[in-house]
C-alpha cells in the first residue's frame, strides 16, 4: 500500500531534522496506529504523505491504484482529518460537505432528494447524532464540528484515511461509534486507516499495525497482534510449580482463584520505550 524508505525531513530554518530515516510499511487494509509524545514528528508524517510538505529525503511508494497520472495521492481515493482543520462557519453542515463532494466530482444531481450523497451524509449524521444538517457550523459545538471533519473524510468513500486525533473532544460513546465507523469503513472498502492518537488504550483495541515514534525516528513498529507475543504471563492468587497444579492442588482443598492471562498491550510497550 505504502512504503517509506529512508524519509528525512527538516522544516526551512530549522537546524534539526523534524523526521529521520523513517522506514515504514503500511499494509492495504490495516489500521496503521502512530504513536509518540508530542513533538515526536507525527503530524509532520501526516502531512509530509497527504502532499503538503515536500523537499525531503528518502522515497515514498504509493499503490498505483492511489496515485494520479502525476505520481502522488489521488485527491479522490483518501479522506483527511489533520488538526485545525478550516471551517466555514457561515456554511450549514449540509453546505459545508456538498462544497467538499464536489472536489471528488459529485454533483448537485447527488444531493437531491434519495441522493446518493444525501442519503449518504444522512446514514453518517444518525449514527453520530449529529444535530440537523441545515444548522450552521458556527453554532455547533466543538464535538459536533469534530463528527462533522469525519464525515467529510468519509464521504466519498476514500480507500485510505489519514487522521489525526480524529476523536478529539468527543465524550465517550461518540468515541466507540467513530472507531466502529471506521473498522466498518475498512473491512468493506478494504480501506487502509493512518491514524495519530494518543489514546493507547484504544489503539490497543482498534489498531492492526503500529509504528512508535520520537523524535522524529521510528523506534520501534510492528503488528499489534505480535505485541508482547513472546513476553506472555500468568498473573494468579496463588503459588505454586506449574497452573495445573495450582487448580488440582486447589480445587482438592475446596479452594478456588482467579487465573488471568495477561498479555503485554501496546501501552505498556510504549511506556517501556518512552520514558
Amino acid at each position: 500500500m505504502i512504503e517509506l524508505d529512508s524519509v528525512t525531513f527538516r522544516y526551512p530554518k530549522s537546524t534539526a531534522d523534524a523526521l529521520s530515516n523513517i522506514s515504514l510499511n503500511i499494509p492495504q487494509g490495516s489500521f496503521f496506529a502512530l504513536i509518540g509524545p508530542n513533538g515526536a514528528g507525527k503530524t509532520t508524517l501526516l502531512r509530509l504523505l497527504c502532499g503538503r510538505l515536500g523537499a525531503f529525503k528518502g522515497s515514498v511508494k504509493i499503490d498505483e491504484s492511489l496515485r494520479n497520472s502525476a505520481g502522488f495521492l489521488n485527491a479522490e481515493k483518501y479522506g483527511v482529518l489533520l488538526e485545525n482543520p478550516g471551517v466555514y462557519p457561515k456554511l450549514s453542515i449540509k453546505e459545508y460537505l456538498q462544497y467538499f463532494t464536489g472536489f471528488y466530482g459529485f454533483g448537485a444531481e447527488d444531493w437531491r432528494e434519495n441522493g446518493a450523497m444525501r442519503e449518504r451524509c444522512k446514514s453518517f449524521a444518525e449514527r453520530l447524532k449529529l444535530p440537523p444538517l441545515d444548522k450552521r457550523l458556527e453554532t455547533l459545538s466543538l464535538g459536533n464540528r469534530q463528527k462533522v471533519q469525519i464525515v467529510r473524510a468519509l464521504l466519498h468513500s476514500p480507500k485510505l484515511l489519514i487522521l489525526d486525533e480524529p476523536v478529539a473532544n468527543l465524550d465517550p460513546i461518540s468515541r466507540d461509534t467513530v472507531w466502529q465507523l471506521l473498522d466498518e469503513w475498512r473491512k468493506e472498502e478494504n480501506g487502509t486507516a493512518i491514524v495519530c492518537s494518543h489514546v493507547l488504550a484504544e489503539m490497543d483495541q482498534w489498531a492492526t499495525d503500529y509504528a512508535i515514534i520520537d523524535c522524529g525516528r521510528v523506534l520501534k513498529s510492528g503488528r499489534v497482534a505480535d505485541v508482547g507475543a513472546d513476553t506472555t504471563s500468568f498473573k494468579i492468587n496463588a503459588t505454586g510449580a506449574t497452573l495445573e497444579q495450582i487448580r488440582s492442588a486447589l480445587a482438592a482443598a475446596g479452594i478456588s482463584a482467579d487465573v488471568n492471562l495477561e498479555h503485554t498491550s501496546l501501552s505498556k510497550l510504549y511506556r517501556s520505550i518512552i520514558q
